[in-house]
């Protein structure tokens, strides 16, 4: 074994704790067997990483900022491979060199703090690493620890008990309570940056292993690819090259801690020293729930209020007493053996004054559940291992919500508007151009009311079975509120006109997406997107409809605003202190943006495996997880993404709105849009007719609605949402590909009228699947998994019509008519989708007819190309069976001649080479006489079958 030592003076941690010892951690290896397993029905050929194939480990230890130090391990082939022994004796020799052994040694615990980054790779480099993460669970029915995300985050929900033996079963601790805790600075980077981009941004440049690759005449790569090559010829220089991983670990773990005690010290969360949380969106949510659980002026009166309504109908204490308890915090004592929940009733006396009472409920009041409207379930006085401490618990189940706002609230939850308008290859002149919100989510926080849904509905604001003619009485009722931004939820029925062409931007949650229809009923809303549609001329039937008690915005300040918004404010300041891009940038950036996906974290009932028995949970709430704010922060969105649609088409009535992405639009006009104007219109538009938004922007955005983007005058595909770019490359949003431009799209593929592209994906099995799936087991494999991306709409609306310009054309779309015709035409729509070239001139005369006939009623033949590919590769199970059949409808329905009509589809299998199958089974293509009877079949009983014209046209039938 090579163990070599250096020092790491530039390693200072923000305060030091006597019990803890931080430990960075990196691995290098090389994957060096390769394998033939099935994955996905599939044989493919995987790199598998045996243990034997691990390098070195790299460990960087610092306790109370005794002398870091850095350490570089590396296995002789002969060597057993390592165990996690080997860092606790590594460690013992840190702590012998500082002088603290024996010191530490006489603790009553010590907590080993392990920072990696895709931690899940560097822990299973250990033989002994799945006993150690499942040493505190008794059986596989135990809810793990652990929590693995995205493959290989791996971090600790509570801290595990650390026992550990060597090779020869002797146990190795440094006390008798040693505790590990593991973090990922995966989850605690901005912006999914990489660890090269988290060494440059705290000014630790990755090195570049490709400088050797020329130096020593190996071709490019070489030493990335063959690290044991690099230690025989480059020692030194492999060394340097393995610790800047924990280097940069290190550094940044430590930038995480300074960021959280600058927050405490500033009066933001409640982060405890040298405690790093697990991720950013954690981070955010101490921020705002430390502020959710302040006192509030608001909230006491409304308190006051109800318990003078109370007592004008009782006068048993007992019944202010149960009131009390569903919004005031117990204090948790224990007498006698038993838990005991003190209100201190006692100390309000008997006919209160109104101060009194006020100071009492300051004190008392549980302003984070009146703001949330519920809570999560005591851990520390429960004993439901259903529950899981710190992380809140991963079934999502919570205290009853003290309202029905919640449940309908979690229904109303969608994500942004992202819907394509246009698609196709937009022809080359006039100016496409990307038009955002100005921090659009930063806006809505800014117009978002603080709300006390744990008090219930406001009293006289709830309205049910209300004529859609009577709408206008709701806008009045809030008016005297906040206006378009009311919180509130209900139920109703909205119909557009039927002559209205802006965008149609009320959701509703179908087929586990958010689906855009003209008529819409018995949909769950906010009352903001109630009103957008009625704004946009729909009419809207109330069901039902519940007024939140809210404080009441004060337009142009921040008063009567939730702590989200108080919080992005404060943060956006700090910002504009910070050098634009330094890593204090990223930090204050995330916590603006982070401040609307925390309140939404857990509502769509995401599932991830449990590391140890492997069944799924439900990913968990964050802390202040709050579906009546997220459903506000994307209703406000789209407000205002309809009013930028307005101010657009005031100013240019033909200008065309090619997409929509959330808080975003791609427009396509003659003449290159001013954005001085656009907010000149908008100004007009909110001045008259939402003062809210008009003074907010002008008093906190410096007047600025929108933000030009990027645009050209060339050729344009806008396929399907997020699958939008340019020829020119100035347009280039193309989710799905990389290492390859938007121009080289366009030359190798959609001008060569390709329908598909090859698009590789780098798999790793994430350390769950190694202990749940045998073919993985203990083996971290690898592969490219090849995949088609087609350059196919997404059905989000439904084609009417095509305009060609040469060799491409681009179709206009409209929304579906309701719920109904979007379960007949979406699925036939996206299959149909996978034949032919959808945005070539040559198909789309049979992609019109075969959606023409679709919404006519007609019911599509089985689309066998949906099924799997064979062997092969290139070519579909029954696909020769596909076009006879698909034929035949198509010869009956035309009264084309029969005979002539048979030789042509013989002539087919013969040059295609296809075979017939009935069933599984190979069978003669059926003779003359089969093919004239089912024709004749087919049209005595008049059967409303619709072929599939494009699969006929490309296979030179039609």
């Amino acid at each position: 074994m090579f163990i070599k030592e250096k020092p790491f003076s530039n390693w200072t941690l923000p305060g030091e704790d006597i019990n803890k010892v931080i430990v960075a951690f990196d691995s290098e290896y090389q994957s060096g067997s390769r394998n033939n397993i099935s994955i996905g029905g599939e044989l493919i050929n995987v790199n598998q990483r045996r243990l034997k194939d691990i390098i070195s480990i790299q460990l960087g230890f610092n306790y109370r900022n005794r002398s870091p130090t850095l350490y570089f391990m590396k296995r002789d082939p002969d060597d057993s491979a390592f165990r996690f022994s080997d860092v606790i004796k590594l460690l013992k020799k840190y702590l012998w060199k500082i002088g603290k052994y024996k010191e530490v040694r006489e603790l009553k615990k010590l907590t080993i703090e392990l920072w990696t980054f895709w931690g899940g790779v560097d822990l299973s480099v250990f033989q002994d690493y799945e006993k150690i993460l499942t040493e505190n669970t008794k059986s596989k029915k135990d809810t793990s620890k652990i929590v693995a995300i995205h493959s290989n985050t791996v971090f600790t929900s509570q801290p595990l008990k650390l026992r550990i033996s060597d090779e020869n079963r002797n146990a190795v601790s440094i006390t008798k309570n040693d505790k590990l805790v593991i973090r990922d600075m995966t989850k605690l980077a901005p912006g999914k940056e990489n660890l090269a981009g988290l060494g440059k941004l705290i000014g630790v440049p990755k090195i570049d292993t490709e400088k050797w690759d020329q130096q020593d005449g190996c071709p490019k790569g070489y030493y990335k690819a063959h690290m044991t090559k690099l230690w025989e010829n480059r020692q030194s220089d492999f060394v340097n090259y393995a610790l800047e991983d924990v280097v940069v670990t290190a550094l940044y773990g430590t930038f995480i801690l300074q960021f959280q005690k600058q927050l405490t010290d500033d009066g933001f969360g409640d982060f405890k020293p040298l405690q790093l949380k697990p991720s950013l969106g954690s981070i955010v949510g101490s921020i705002i729930g430390c502020q959710n659980a302040k006192y509030s002026d608001w909230i006491v009166d409304e308190v006051v209020k109800l318990l003078s309504q109370l007592k004008q109908r009782t006068n048993n204490d007992k019944d202010f007493e149960s009131f009390l308890r569903t919004i005031c915090k117990p204090e948790i004592k224990t007498e006698k053996g038993k838990v005991v929940r003190d209100y201190h009733f006692n100390e309000l006396h008997a006919n209160p004054t109104s101060d009194d009472l006020k100071r009492w409920l300051n004190e008392h009041l549980d302003f984070d559940k009146i703001r949330k409207g519920y809570c999560f379930p005591r851990t520390d006085i429960s004993s439901d291992k259903s529950h899981k401490h710190l992380v809140h618990d991963m079934t999502n189940k919570i205290d009853v919500p003290l309202n029905r706002m919640f449940n309908d609230a979690v229904n109303a939850y969608n994500g942004g508007y992202n819907i394509v308008i246009y698609t196709g290859i937009i022809p080359q002149g006039g100016e496409k151009r990307d038009w955002d919100i100005s921090s659009a989510y930063s806006e809505a926080g800014h117009l978002l009311p603080d709300i006390a849904p744990g008090l219930g509905a406001v009293k006289f604001k709830e309205f049910h079975n209300l004529a859609a003619n009577q709408f206008s009485r709701i806008v009045k009722a809030a008016e005297k509120i906040n206006g378009p931004y009311t919180v509130s939820v209900g139920i109703f029925d909205i119909e557009y006109p039927s002559d209205y062409k802006g965008f149609v931007i009320t959701p509703k949650n179908v087929n586990e997406g958010p689906r855009y229809f003209r008529k819409i009923h018995e949909v769950t809303l906010s009352y903001t997107d109630a009103y957008t549609a009625w704004s946009c001329g729909a009419k809207v039937f109330t069901h039902r409809l519940s007024f939140v008690r809210q404080s009441r915005i004060i337009p142009g300040t921040l008063d009567g605003i939730s702590q989200e918004g108080h919080i992005q404010d404060i943060f956006q300041k700090r910002r504009e202190q910070c050098v634009h891009g330094s890593p204090e940038d990223k930090m204050n950036k995330n916590v603006v943006n982070q401040c609307y996906g925390v309140t939404a974290e857990g509502l769509k009932k995401k599932t991830s495996p449990d590391y140890n028995n492997g069944r799924p949970y439900y990913v968990p709430f964050s802390r202040i997880t709050n579906p009546l704010k997220a459903i506000q922060f994307t209703s406000i969105t789209r407000l205002h993404i309809i009013t930028l649609q307005r101010a657009i088409w005031k100013i240019d009535p033909k200008a065309v709105f090619l997409n929509n992405v959330t808080d975003g639009c791609l427009t396509w006009t003659k003449k290159p849009l001013k954005i001085d104007e656009i907010i000149q219109s908008m100004d007009q538009i909110t001045a008259k007719e939402n003062p809210w938004y008009h003074d907010m922007v002008h008093n906190y955005f410096d007047g600025k609605y929108i933000k030009r983007k990027d645009g050209t005058d060339q050729e344009t595909a806008n396929l399907r949402t997020r699958l939008t770019f340019s020829r020119d490359n100035q347009l280039s949003a193309m989710v799905g590909l990389t290492k390859i431009t938007p121009k080289q799209v366009f030359n190798k593929y959609l001008d060569q009228g390709r329908s598909t592209i090859n698009v590789v994906n780098h798999q790793i099995t994430g350390i769950t699947a190694m202990r749940h799936e045998e073919k993985f087991q203990h083996l971290q494999t690898s592969w490219n998994q090849t995949t088609d991306l087609y350059f196919s709409f997404d059905m989000a609306q439904v084609p009417i019509n095509y305009h060609q310009s040469g060799q491409f054309v681009y179709w206009e779309t409209r929304p579906y008519n309701s719920e109904d015709e979007f379960n007949r035409l979406w699925q036939p729509g996206r299959d149909v989708l996978k034949y032919g070239v959808w945005y070539s001139a040559e198909y789309a005369p049979f992609f019109l007819r075969f959606f023409t006939e679709l919404q006519k009623g007609y019911k599509p033949m089985k689309f066998w190309k949906v099924n799997k590919k064979d062997k092969k590769g290139d070519s579909y199970l029954h696909r020769g069976t596909e076009v006879y059949r698909n034929w035949s409808f198509y010869v009956a329905r035309n009264n084309l001649d029969i005979k002539n009509s048979y030789g042509l589809i013989i002539q087919i299998f013969h040059d295609h080479g296809w075979v017939y199958m009935r069933g599984t089974e190979e069978r003669e293509l059926p003779q003359l006489q089969s093919f004239s009877a089912t024709i004749r079949r087919i049209q005595k009983n008049h059967v409303k079958v619709l072929p599939n014209y494009v699969l006929l046209h490309e296979s030179n039938l039609i």
